[in-house]
């Protein structure tokens, strides 16, 4: 086709999204996307299908954020149980959250434990859902493995994460407790 061709018409500008627009519509569509293939693996082929595919998936994207995160972050994201909780709350807040930190809460317990808490139902995840997938769908699973995988491949395999608390289990909050192997013991 002739660049004539191809040019042929009015041209037309278009609005530009500001920044912060950009990010919160970009980390939208990402977890919409994750989301909906969650939901149609679930609906599809089953719960256990469904967390076949989250346990081999969720490293795969996960993991690369908390590497890079760490990377380009290193004064932040310590190998402690601080740098964990931070790393934690940046990959729940920031990268996922839209930037909600009014409802991301870090609490250090001590050296070898900490907790990551999501009050009410502050989760973009979580108001995403249909009504028919709140409260059946287990994305307290789905949000472990992505936290742990976040925090191991970031930092280490001393680190453990485990979600302790969630809406899908009955509770307002969503809670996870990371934990590092070998420290105070």
């Amino acid at each position: 086709m002739s660049e004539a061709k191809r040019l042929e018409g009015e041209a037309l500008d278009w609005p530009a999204l500001d920044p912060q627009e950009r990010y919160r519509r970009c980390a939208w569509e990402g977890l919409l996307i994750i989301q909906r293939t969650d939901e149609h693996v679930w609906e599809n082929q089953g719960p256990e299908a469904w967390e076949k595919f989250s346990d081999e998936t969720r490293p795969g994207w996960a993991g690369p954020i908390g590497r890079k995160l760490v990377k380009d972050h290193p004064a932040d994201f310590t190998p402690d149980i601080e740098g964990a909780l931070k790393l934690m709350a940046v990959y729940g807040a920031e990268v996922w959250g839209g930037g909600h930190r009014d409802v991301t809460r870090i609490n250090k317990i001590d050296e070898a434990e900490g907790r990551l808490t999501i009050i009410d139902h502050g989760c973009p995840q979580w108001r995403a859902f249909s009504a028919e997938m709140r409260g059946v769908f287990p994305c307290n699973k789905a949000c472990g493995r992505e936290m742990d995988s976040v925090v191991r491949q970031g930092l280490g395999p001393d680190f453990e994460v485990e979600t302790i608390a969630g809406r899908p289990m009955g509770d307002d909050d969503c809670v996870w407790r990371v934990r590092k192997r070998g420290v105070g013991q």
